[in-house]
């Protein structure tokens, strides 16, 4: 095989192996900021489940004082 067409192979190479370090930082990158979101979007779920618990607590009407006295019931 003649020099130069060494040399076109070595630098095809040369190219793949940069686009190949390229790629793989573009997917480390993502990698990253999915972990990220994703942490976030579960801090955020568990506020909001924490939230709609306190709400529901609130919107509970108040203890019936029926449950604790039967006899008020058989009364009523």
């Amino acid at each position: 095989m003649s020099d130069q067409v060494v040399d076109r192979i070595e630098r095809a190479l040369k190219r793949i192996e940069r686009a190949a370090a390229s790629n793989a930082d573009g997917r480390a990158r993502l990698q990253r900021r999915n972990t990220t979101l994703r942490t976030r979007i579960e801090s955020a779920i568990g506020d909001l489940d924490a939230l709609i618990a306190l709400e529901t607590e609130s919107a509970l009407p108040p203890e019936d004082d029926a449950d604790a006295d039967p006899g008020k019931e058989a009364q009523g």
